[in-house]
């Protein structure tokens, strides 16, 4: 009885699962420059956090820096579509479509560049984060033990049925 009262206590502890996942701002400063910010959703600083602008039709590389302490870069507007890349390391990717400039970007004869699709990206990170594989794990284990647990109520119940009727 005490093995099974652990088991259960253990069970019941709550289990607190920390997760945080990158966020990416691009702020259009009405210029001709763009401020990007990154930072963690739980406030985290995400200095050092690599940031890359990429064009869209042609996959150059526009401008390529990591971000200062401050957790912004303020940069111009480039004048091709793009993308703004935040990488803060494994599963922390964020891609963003760029702000256009004023007078809109320029025509470009486009080049055909492999587009990611965004929904697979997004449930890639779901899948690869730590806190939904934690959850999934424990989900499995309640759903074992009560399995487990329903079984030997079920045998207790179908002995006490057999003697009784004897």
């Amino acid at each position: 009885m005490n093995k099974i009262f652990k088991l259960i206590l253990l069970f019941l502890l709550p289990v607190t699962l920390y997760s945080h996942s990158l966020l990416l701002n691009i702020y259009d400063n009405q210029d001709g420059t763009i401020t990007i910010e990154g930072m963690f959703n739980t406030g985290e600083s995400a200095a050092g956090a690599f940031v890359k602008l990429q064009a869209l039709n042609s996959g150059e590389i526009l401008f390529q820096k990591r971000l200062p302490d401050s957790n912004e870069l303020t940069i111009n507007i480039p004048k091709v579509k793009y993308q703004v890349l935040l990488d803060g390391g494994p599963g922390h990717t964020v891609i963003k479509e760029g702000v256009p400039p004023k007078g809109g970007f320029i025509k470009e004869e486009s080049k055909e560049v492999k587009k990611k699709d965004k929904s697979s990206k997004m449930s890639a990170q779901l899948s690869s984060s730590k806190a939904v594989t934690i959850s999934i794990v424990v989900a499995f284990i309640l759903l074992f033990a009560t399995i487990f647990i329903s079984i030997i109520n079920t045998n207790k119940l179908i002995n006490e049925l057999q003697t009784k009727s004897r």
